[in-house]
């Protein structure tokens, strides 16, 4: 289970349909790869409510189940992932909840390496209000799901076209910005060796809202060159090109540069490296979420407006694994502007570190921590403008609270004792903290003991939750 799926979240009662398809074609297959354990024990907190003053403690009652499953076959290529959690504060602080996230992709082959049918599915939480603390009453629900075929054609040696559909969906469960989405990609390109190629990508999306009172339906295209190359220790890929938005009868053009690196650096040891700049929105961004050292996919930052953004970023992680150790460190630094709404803009930049050991063949500790600033430039300006009904018009509340400054810390240990073919009993211990310069900087402990079934423990875990 994740770390931070003790962190409260926004209630989930229900998982989409996307996810139960996928769990379906998981029923249905053999796995090459399936991690997955489940667990039940009880969590104490000091300051359930995440205040400053007048602190509530809580104890919860606490159910997980977790899964890593990757299938691959003639028909069938399926990677999914998933963590889910039944909260239930024993003292009323909050409702019981069943809450967690799910990433998932299926290949469903119907002619083998020509024409195949692609579900993907994104589910999981994000702040309502990004300035005040992330309890239930400040979450919701998100899920982004696409399907459609993906088309594959060879001409000659080295010549391929690919062309691609999808029909998406994005639902909210609090906000006013559930959308349905058509999208289309083709690209031509040619393999300059075994390890390398170049190919001309066009993509388009055309987006339309439920509520267009609150919205305006645009189109997103983009055009780009793409570049890359597969060594023995080394894998890069390199995209230029540009994005055009097109809403309202507004027309915005920005460049598209990435570029990601991966390196071993030896048995043990691998570098990746990653930075870009592109035209994005909010259900986009929150449908490719990734995660940092802790192996956290983490609570999405606030969807505040439907407005497209130029997203830059830059984000670096190393791993190192061998024998009984295991340690991982990352960062990341991303800035958002907002052409037609600067009250949005932020800066968001921070670390992560997570070490592993093993101490004897029964026992293990771990240490994590986590560092984040996130800065709104426009400070009280973004603060009044959150709570309006509408993104396009600002009208500053009569009750301001919160602020746009803050750091989040995280710094966790535990011991892990396994026994027997599955046998695992975790007591793990963190301390979080809120800092700001208003009303809602706080500090909690939390302590969480479990007792659980992992049969294939000695595979590395994966987490998929909220936090990094």
């Amino acid at each position: 289970m994740g770390w931070d799926t003790m962190r409260l979240r926004s209630g989930s009662r229900r998982v989409s349909i996307a996810s139960i398809s996928t769990l379906v074609l998981v029923c249905a297959s053999k796995a090459e790869t399936l991690v997955y354990g489940v667990d039940a024990g009880v969590a104490e907190s000091d300051n359930v409510t995440l205040v400053s003053t007048d602190k509530v403690s809580q104890t919860i009652a606490v159910a997980d189940a977790d899964f890593d499953l990757i299938q691959k076959s003639r028909l069938l290529d399926l990677d999914a992932k998933g963590d889910f959690t039944y909260l239930d504060y024993l003292q009323g602080a909050y409702n019981s909840q069943l809450i967690g996230r799910f990433d998932g992709t299926a290949h469903v082959a119907l002619i083998p390496e020509r024409l195949v049918w692609v579900l993907q599915d994104d589910f999981g939480q994000a702040a309502v209000d990004p300035f005040t603390p992330v309890t239930p009453t400040n979450l919701e629900n998100i899920n982004y799901v696409s399907t459609g075929p993906d088309l594959a054609l060879q001409f000659g040696a080295s010549s391929y076209v690919d062309v691609s559909a999808r029909l998406a969906r994005a639902q909210y469960e609090t906000s006013p910005f559930t959308s349905n989405r058509l999208l289309g990609t083709l690209t031509w390109g040619v393999r300059l060796s075994a390890q390398s190629d170049v190919s001309l990508n066009g993509d388009t999306e055309h987006v339309m809202f439920q509520n267009t009172v609150l919205n305006s339906d645009f189109d997103r295209s983009s055009g780009f060159v793409r570049y890359e190359v597969r060594g023995a220790r080394t894998d890069l890929s390199a995209d230029l090109g540009a994005t055009t938005i097109d809403q309202g009868g507004i027309s915005t053009t920005g460049g598209l540069v990435k570029v990601a690196l991966t390196r071993t650096l030896s048995a043990a040891a691998k570098l990746t490296l990653s930075a870009g700049r592109d035209l994005t929105d909010a259900s986009t961004s929150f449908s490719t979420l990734q995660s940092g050292a802790i192996g956290l996919v983490g609570t999405a930052l606030a969807a505040q407006t439907t407005a497209n953004y130029t997203n830059n970023y830059a984000s670096a992680g190393w791993t190192y694994a061998r024998n009984r150790t295991t340690v991982s460190l990352s960062g990341r630094w991303e800035r958002d502007n907002y052409e037609g709404a600067p009250l949005f803009d932020y800066t968001r930049k921070g670390a992560e570190f997570r070490v592993n050991r093993r101490l004897i063949r029964a026992l293990s500790a771990e240490l994590l921590g986590s560092y984040y600033k996130v800065d709104y430039a426009n400070g009280a300006a973004a603060l009044a403008a959150v709570n309006d009904v509408s993104p396009n018009v600002l009208i500053a509340p009569a009750n301001l609270i919160g602020t746009p400054t803050y750091d989040d810390e995280l710094i966790g240990g535990g011991l892990t004792w396994r026994h027997g073919r599955g046998l695992e009993v975790k007591l793990r211990v963190e301390h979080s903290a809120h800092l700001t310069t208003g009303i809602y900087g706080y500090g909690e402990n939390r302590v969480i003991l479990t007792v659980g079934y992992r049969p294939n423990a000695s595979q590395p875990e994966t987490e998929i939750g909220p936090g990094a």
